[in-house]
């Protein structure tokens, strides 16, 4: 059976767990956001969890396992006590799904996502590697004095949004560079040459390729991230190059990842790399109905080929 660790807001596990109605593979999917819902119990002779439909799942039957986004951000209104139980539960059900991720790992059950992988694999480790396959802007990060007088991107090592509310998300922008503060730790960035924002899709050694159909001057904003949630028709398909696709395997390998969303800026035939999400969002690019993306998913996660080792090292270059 396959495991999915999750959360009751995450739309691929919507589509994951009908591709497996579909098939008839037997899948069983744990939110955690909704844990008060479910019945955990753990011994030395296994585990077993009761989801509120009454469906069982048994340690002894998990074959796959996917770490799909385990959050308790963005997800509905807090149950388990006061403001400050929940900063103690949501640590002890964030390593209670880790151990549950470790248990798979150590038996060959867990596939295509390395749940540390985005600790492991840093804004940092990837632009240093990703040298050695795209141009990358130059970058630099400290605290402490003035920036020198220049226009420069901001971004930040923190993906998720913060503050107590989870209100505060900064998204890369443009700052005159001289005006930042000393007292804080800026990640910044040189202004990446390029028309059009471009994304690929890595799941096992298959890349998806998507472009912005407008370019980046036409679109308005300097992230597109911040449209992401309103029209899925800012993306079309971009076809890869067979040398192309190499590359970003070879980096992808390189990481020690079998799977992430690439961001690119591309124009003139280049490919300049911006980041790499080892767990990113992909419901927004795929065809609603045929789903191409979600099913190629699908197909690694019940591939042992796709199998999670130990963590691998970030190999460089220097």
């Amino acid at each position: 059976m396959l495991l999915i660790l999750t959360n009751s807001i995450d739309g691929t596990s919507d589509v994951l767990v009908d591709l497996c109605a579909e098939r008839g593979e037997p899948v069983f999917r744990f939110n955690i956001d909704l844990w008060l819902d479910y019945r955990f119990a753990w011994t030395p002779a296994g585990f077993a969890i009761l989801d509120p439909s009454g469906r069982t799942v048994a340690s002894e039957e998990v074959s796959a396992c996917l770490w799909r986004r385990p959050s308790l951000q963005d997800t509905p209104a807090w149950r388990g006590g006061t403001a400050e139980d929940r900063i103690a539960t949501e640590a002890e059900l964030h390593a209670v799904v880790r151990e549950i991720a470790e248990w798979a790992r150590a038996r060959r059950r867990l596939r295509l996502v390395e749940p540390s992988a985005p600790r492991r694999v840093g804004r940092l480790a990837q632009m240093r590697v990703a040298r050695e396959f795209f141009p990358v802007p130059e970058w630099s990060v400290g605290w402490g004095f003035r920036w020198p007088q220049a226009k420069r991107m901001v971004k930040r090592f923190v993906p998720e949004a913060l503050g107590a509310e989870r209100d505060r998300h900064i998204f890369v922008q443009s700052v005159d560079a001289e005006r930042l503060s000393p007292d804080f730790p800026w990640l910044t960035q040189e202004v990446a040459q390029g028309a059009r924002d471009a994304t690929v899709l890595y799941v096992n050694g298959r890349s998806f390729g998507f472009e912005m159909r407008v370019a980046r001057a036409e679109l308005g904003v300097e992230d597109w991230r911040t449209l992401s949630n309103s029209d899925r028709e800012h993306w079309r398909p971009w076809a890869l190059s067979a040398a192309d696709q190499d590359r970003i395997a070879a980096y992808m390998q390189r990481l020690g990842l079998r799977f992430g969303r690439l961001d690119f800026l591309t124009g003139d035939d280049v490919m300049t790399f911006l980041e790499v999400n080892p767990n990113g969002q992909l419901g927004w690019l795929d065809e609603p109905g045929a789903w191409p993306l979600h099913r190629a998913v699908l197909d690694a996660v019940l591939d042992p080929a796709s199998t999670v080792q130990g963590d691998e090292m970030v190999r460089e270059v220097t």
